[in-house]
């Protein structure tokens, strides 16, 4: 069963081109839409998707397990069942393995606390732990799953880990994991079945419109969507600003009011003679220059008060220095310093007395007489230096005078003074005073308050006649100039709005297309799996279809008749026919081409299914173990009994429950014991005449050899990074019995011809001897007996179910002494794998295997 799917944008680049008519604008907008959606990087942790198998579960203290048990998988495709009554443990497993892989189990959800209460086993006291063993085709391919829970530890803060290959274990990676399991969730208990149906009709179509690969383009419906909205709500937002604006206006006696709310009430008001109205209607008023007082600002306090102490502690310093001595020697120090630069390095007759000679000896006294001068006037030199700076910046916080101060015009409020006291500040920046004059602090105090108090008593009167002139349009003019403002965008947005909403229109129809295209197939596979489970029933599965889009109601269409008659099928169905209509949506989701889990885990899926639908679960589960390792936990023996009734492929572990928890597993039947027992059984047939008893003896050993064989060339391939499609590939090529064997214990590099001398060297002649004769004696007579036939595929088997480093029987999550504590356990027994030869596809009466065939998804 397989849901293959292209590239959303590629399809829809498709439908642009040959799809229903677009003009330009609506193409540019769609593109862009789609440009824009962020692809999201590969989280580095994130899980290869070539193909990932469950290989073991092992628990301790959860659920139902006391001492760590574990569940020993195959990790390729084939049927599972693990069976067990009720309260043996077996559903421990599935939802141990749930919860450690997703963090949560659906069957508790929506539940009471005391669901979840019992969750720790009483039979097991201090850490609970759960550990998932999984191979993949990706590289490393093993990764090690661990959720433990000390002691006093809640169930929702677990040490959740994921160790990669012989890596360090790291911190469980719950992005990259919850973004795979949010499409492709392969876990499906009992509770669940009901609820694919009768859940929330949106949760099923979400779940599947993204399995169709629609996601780019329902989030690009989503942008066009969101970007029609927001034209929208600023069109409706400027409309009911302008309708209430224009009621506010004619409300107010003012003559500035009335000429604008004439202009608001026209059907399209022009907004530029709205902005003339109300600029207008500012200048008259001298609104605009009352306002300009109110914004004069000077220095802060704190800023003029920091520059006057400045400018005090630098003369402080200067005075302590300023010693008469101290004068003299800066004035000679200076004078030296020029002479010294006069004389450069190359002698000189002395400019000032124009007999002596600057000479080398006298450079050199003068460069000691410098420095010794310079240290003594060094604390003299700094503080005039900082008294400069200090003066200076004092001097730069006066500005000039304001325009507004000194423009010509009338104005409302009487601005003489200020303008006066600024005029005395502003002077202070030219003062030709000493940078050490003390009066100088003294006077930027008394001009900076003076200029403070004046201009502050002018604000209070501005304000005070803005507020006369502004009592009622004040609170308009800002209201106004955000409806222009808004107006502004709404107009130059007009355009865009039109051909925002042709495209939308246009992405619905062609999303509508492409999801019909690639709703088809799964459609194809999910009438399919309910036509298989649906044994005497009169209920019809027809199309099934997705209704509705991003931001509106969504839900899954079911067209379904009760004895060829539409109605609510639904209402009529048995507990039974739900359940097998929760399968047929759930399998082709969890099984689709691009899920990157090779496996599902289905708990109890025969309750209150009738006998006749059992056999139809059982077709249709090993139909998709063909391609899916397909795990099942049951209590009811109706699953086994058809399993073994209708010969199909599958093995199965029986779970039981002791004293104080204790849980065991054991294998019940594979396909290499079944091989095996039907062989034991045709050897003690009386009735069979000897050639065809060791005829069909050969027959079930040599299936048995190609069981094994394929167990472990999936087990060896897959564990060596290679893809799941190469793998399956292989396995496929490999049209014989030795070519089978060749694969499992060569590899992919071996060749047919040299199985016979590598047997022979690692396992021994005997091991030759069987292939030889387990192959040969379905067609001709062997000199072997059936007992010792049997016997030796049995060892031979054995071999080839081992690992290659011999750790078949360590549980997961044991590293082993080997390869340097890095190597993992790779195996289980053999099972779970298809017979290719014709005795294979036969069962132990000769009789062809029924081979169910579902329709192939395009």
């Amino acid at each position: 069963m397989r849901t293959e799917t292209d590239d959303a944008t590629g399809s829809l680049a498709r439908l642009l081109e040959d799809g229903p008519a677009a003009d330009p604008e609506v193409v540019a907008v769609v593109r862009a839409a789609l440009d824009d959606i962020e692809q999201p990087a590969p989280a580095a942790g994130a899980p290869r998707h070539d193909g990932i198998y469950l290989r073991g579960i092992a628990v301790r203290g959860f659920r139902g397990i006391g001492r760590e048990s574990v569940l020993r998988l195959s990790p390729g495709p084939g049927l599972t069942l693990v069976v067990g009554r009720n309260g043996s443990g077996k559903s421990s497993f599935a939802e141990a393995a749930e919860l450690a892989l997703t963090g949560a189990n659906r069957r508790w959800e929506g539940r009471s606390a005391a669901w979840r209460e019992g969750w720790r086993n009483l039979h097991a006291p201090g850490e609970t732990r759960i550990a998932l063993d999984l191979l993949t085709a990706g590289s490393p391919a093993e990764i090690l799953v661990r959720a433990a829970w000390p002691a006093e530890a809640e169930l929702t803060a677990p040490e959740w880990t994921e160790q990669r290959g012989a890596a360090d274990p790291a911190p469980f990676d719950v992005e990259a994991w919850s973004a795979l399991l949010a499409l492709h969730r392969p876990f499906l208990s009992y509770s669940e079945l009901g609820s694919l149906i009768d859940g929330r009709p949106s949760d099923l179509f979400d779940a599947l419109h993204r399995l169709l690969g629609l996601d780019e383009l329902t989030a690009a419906q989503e942008r066009i969507r969101a970007r029609r909205l927001t034209l929208e709500r600023a069109a409706r937002a400027s409309r009911a600003l302008r309708t209430e604006l224009a009621g506010a206006l004619e409300r107010t006696a003012d003559t500035r009011a009335v000429e604008l709310a004439a202009l608001l009430r026209t059907p399209d008001p022009e907004i530029a003679a709205v902005e003339a109205a109300l600029t207008g209607a500012d200048d008259t008023a001298d609104v605009a220059g009352l306002r300009g007082l109110v914004r004069l600002a000077v220095p802060a306090p704190v800023v003029v008060r920091a520059a006057v102490q400045r400018l005090e502690r630098a003369g402080a310093e200067v005075a302590r220095y300023a010693t008469g001595n101290a004068e003299a020697d800066l004035r000679t120090l200076e004078l030296l310093r020029r002479a010294r630069s006069h004389a450069g390095d190359a002698d000189c007759v002395c400019p000032l007395c124009g007999a002596g000679q600057l000479d080398a000896a006298w450079r050199a006294a003068t460069d000691i007489a410098i420095g010794e001068l310079a240290a003594r006037v060094a604390g003299l030199a700094e503080a005039r230096a900082e008294l400069r700076r200090a003066a200076a910046a004092l001097r730069s916080l006066p500005q000039p005078v304001p325009d507004e101060l000194v423009a010509p015009g009338r104005r409302p409020v009487d601005t003489a003074a200020v303008a006066r006291a600024w005029t005395r500040w502003a002077a202070l920046r030219f003062d030709d005073g000493a940078d050490d004059d003390p009066a100088l602090p003294e006077r930027v105090r008394t001009a900076y308050t003076r200029l403070v108090d004046e201009l502050e008593h002018v604000r209070r009167g501005t304000r005070t006649e803005l507020e006369r002139l502004d009592e009622v349009w004040a609170p308009l003019v800002p209201r106004l100039t955000a409806w222009i403002t808004g107006a502004r965008l709404v107009e130059a947005d007009s355009a865009e709005l039109r051909t925002v909403k042709r495209a939308e229109e246009w992405l619905k129809a062609a999303a509508g297309i492409l999801r019909d295209e690639r709703m088809a197939p799964l459609q194809e596979t999910a009438r399919w799996v309910w036509q298989t489970l649906r044994q005497q029933s009169n209920v019809e599965l027809g199309a099934v279809r997705l209704q509705g889009s991003a931001g509106t109601a969504r839900r899954v269409l079911l067209d379904v008749t009760v004895d060829e008659v539409d109605g609510a099928a639904l209402g009529v169905m048995s507990q039974g026919e739900l359940h097998a209509l929760g399968l047929s949506l759930f399998l082709p989701r969890a099984t689709a081409e691009r899920s990157p889990f090779r496996f599902v885990l289905i708990d109890d899926p025969v309750q209150a299914m009738d006998p006749a639908k059992v056999d139809g679960l059982a077709t249709v589960l090993a139909e998709v173990a063909r391609s899916r390792q397909v795990v099942v936990f049951t209590h009811d023996e109706r699953l086994a009994e058809a399993v073994r009734r209708m010969q199909l492929d599958a093995r199965v572990l029986e779970v039981q429950r002791r004293e104080r928890s204790v849980v065991e597993v054991r294998t019940v039947s594979d396909p290499v014991r079944r091989y095996l027992a039907d062989a034991r059984s045709l050897m003690h047939t009386r009735q069979l005449p000897p050639a065809i008893a060791t005829e069909l003896v050969a027959t079930c050993c040599r299936s048995a050899l190609e069981a094994a064989g394929l167990a472990r060339a999936r087990r060896s391939l897959l564990a060596g990074g290679m893809g799941h499609a190469e793998v399956e590939r292989r396995v496929s090529a490999a049209q014989t019995t030795r070519a089978m064997v060749a694969l499992a214990v060569m590899g992919v590099d071996g060749k047919v011809d040299d199985l016979n001398a590598h047997l022979a060297a690692t396992e021994g002649g005997w091991a030759v001897d069987v292939l030889r004769d387990a192959t040969a004696g379905a067609h001709v007579p062997i000199d072997r007996g059936m007992r010792a036939l049997i016997a030796d595929t049995e060892r031979l088997v054995a071999r080839l179910a081992a690992d290659l480093d011999g750790s078949a029987d360590r549980p997961p999550g044991r590293r082993a002494a080997a390869n340097g504590g890095a190597a993992r356990d790779r195996g289980g027994r053999a099972g779970g794998q298809q017979g290719r030869a014709d005795a294979g596809e036969r069962g132990a009466n000769g009789a062809p295997r029924r081979r169910p065939s579902p329709p192939r998804a395009r």
